[in-house]
């Protein structure tokens, strides 16, 4: 049964216009939209404002919820479910809480539950899906606050550029890596990464030049940070960005207007140029030979930080294969690397394993790692089935398009970086990859949901 949007008067459970909205419900609201905006505003400056935004921005949605739900005129929930409600609830959230589940328990199982239960606060984060699905359901509300996303990243941007200008490089580096207002150049790069996708997709004259300026500048100071792991995860963000554009729609649409499904040569032909112009500001900015020597590193057993990555490797393999179930627990690599690590290893301790799956392997055991895959491809699913129904530029096209770009460039990076341990690059990629879900389903003039 197709979800139809609810008339005036009529009331679904869980959707931010049902009931009849108090002037107090509707004022609470808005301020859970602004505190949304602070939180997309703060991701790349500070994680203490976008983490008390966000659960700000939840608690206010939840309090407007629930003034609506219990006020004057409400009445028994409509039949049928939004499309949309069945997918945060069963595709998005279950693999949530099944995977923190079972991290509760690999804490319960180590030697350290204080130091496991506090590595567990990374589970706050994940009010962002509900929060991206509940208050950006209106496209123009969503367009605001993916501009709000934009300057933000613009503002950080200008700081590493400033950076990367006037600071002394550190001794090895023939230029200063930018870490932005992050503090590691790694987090900068790993949250510019997932960001690029949807700065893509902005809309509009003025902000669709703007959007392409923003990211064009993020890949160039991705160049610039030297990080390799987010060189490979940009240029394939990139590739799967304009890749899905590819993709047949099931649903022919009647618009006569050109999309990018029929125009691949154009926007190949942009993005080589694109590319060409970022590389030659780059390599004047560091020089051709510390680009080239860079990059020649990524794969040479010469270098010692990828002989240590294989040992790295190696290690996690004997720590999961001793704990293959629930792992060592969540927050105690360091701890215990010294005691795991092969005996050709460069470095005899290690934070992590610069790896996001035999880190969480290690840690939360072949279990948690399978409730992380699951939660990692529902996100994925949820893009693919839009884009397979309605194209790169159908409803919720573009958003899904920038979602499963973003989720692909996180998963390659961390293959050689644990990423999934940034707050930062996690808030802003389960902002992303959340989009989808606000634009799957949304009004029309005719309070019916297409």
């Amino acid at each position: 049964t197709r979800y139809r949007w609810p008339r005036l008067g009529e009331n679904v459970i869980l959707s931010p216009d049902s009931t009849t909205n108090g002037r107090l419900a509707s004022e609470i609201f808005r301020l859970a939209t602004m505190l949304s905006m602070l939180w997309l505003m703060a991701i790349t400056f500070s994680i203490v404002v976008a983490e008390t935004a966000l659960w700000l921005a939840a608690v206010a949605w939840g309090t407007s919820w629930l003034l609506r739900e219990t006020g004057a005129g409400a009445r028994p929930p409509a039949a049928g479910s939004s499309t949309s409600t069945g997918d945060l609830f069963g595709l998005v959230v279950a693999p949530i809480v099944v995977f923190f589940a079972l991290s509760l328990l690999s804490v319960m199982a180590s030697r350290d539950r204080v130091e496991g239960l506090f590595e567990l606060r990374e589970i706050f984060l994940f009010a962002a899906p509900i929060v991206t699905w509940a208050l950006w359901r209106d496209p123009d509300a969503r367009a605001r606050g993916l501009k709000v996303f934009a300057v933000g990243i613009f503002a950080a941007l200008f700081v590493g550029l400033y950076q990367a200008a006037v600071m002394t490089p550190a001794p090895g580096d023939a230029i200063y890596r930018a870490t932005g207002p992050l503090g590691h150049y790694m987090t900068f790069s790993g949250v510019l990464l997932v960001s690029i996708p949807a700065l893509l997709t902005i809309r509009g004259r003025i902000g669709r030049v703007a959007g392409h300026l923003v990211a064009g500048l993020a890949i160039a100071m991705i160049g610039l940070t030297l990080t390799r792991s987010a060189w490979i995860g940009c240029g394939t963000a990139l590739v799967v960005f304009y890749g899905v554009g590819l993709i047949p729609a099931r649903q022919k649409k009647s618009s006569g207007k050109k999309g990018f499904q029929e125009r691949p040569a154009h926007y190949a032909i942009s993005l080589v140029v694109a590319l060409v112009v970022i590389t030659l500001f780059v390599s004047a900015l560091a020089g051709p030979d510390s680009l080239l020597e860079r990059a020649a590193s990524t794969f040479s057993m010469e270098n010692p930080n990828d002989r240590d990555r294989l040992a790295m490797a190696a290690t996690g393999l004997k720590i999961i294969k001793a704990h293959p179930l629930l792992g060592i627990g969540p927050g105690l690599m360091e701890r215990v690397y010294p005691a795991w690590v092969v005996d050709w290893g460069f470095r005899e301790q290690n934070p992590h394993l610069h790896n996001n799956l035999l880190q969480i392997a290690a840690e939360r055991g072949l279990l948690g790692l399978s409730a992380w895959l699951w939660m990692m491809a529902a996100f994925g699913i949820l893009s693919w089935r839009i884009l397979r129904s309605v194209g790169a530029t159908g409803p919720g096209g573009p958003e899904a398009s920038a979602a499963l770009a973003s989720l692909a460039g996180f998963l390659a990076m961390g293959m050689f970086e644990y990423n999934f341990s940034d707050s930062e690059v996690l808030m802003a990629l389960l902002y992303v990859v959340s989009l989808p879900l606000a634009a799957e389903t949304r009004p029309n003039h005719h309070g019916a949901t297409r």
